[in-house]
């Protein structure tokens, strides 16, 4: 009787152990996917912060230089905001096609990916 006693008790040891050590690696997943997520957004944050900066010198720029062409700076920088208006009304249009989808895609893979 006392060797299935300490049978039962090594046994309970050894699920308790289990059993934490399982949450342990859960916790670790968490803080691994958690961090991974957190510096990807950030990465994608400075990404697009210079993107908005190169893109904003460059539409500066343009309008500069069609004001030097037309010899009018206002006729510049409406024709360049008349662009901005054009691509934001397509992207509008089809900003489910565009925009949604491809995100919605994006979000999916990634989620799968990191399993």
């Amino acid at each position: 009787m006392g060797n299935s006693s300490a049978g039962i008790n090594e046994l309970t040891d050894n699920i308790r152990e289990y059993i934490e050590t399982r949450i342990e690696l859960i916790k670790l997943e968490t803080a691994d996917s958690g961090a991974s997520a957190v510096s990807s957004m950030l990465s994608w944050f400075i990404i697009l912060v210079v993107a908005f900066l190169f893109v904003l010198m460059l539409t500066v720029g343009l309008a500069i230089g069609i004001g030097y062409l037309t010899e009018n700076f206002a006729i510049g920088f409406f024709a360049v905001t008349g662009v901005y208006l054009l691509i934001g009304l397509l992207l509008y249009s089809y900003r489910d096609k565009w925009l949604r989808k491809p995100f919605v895609n994006i979000i999916i893979k990634n989620l799968y990916d990191n399993e």
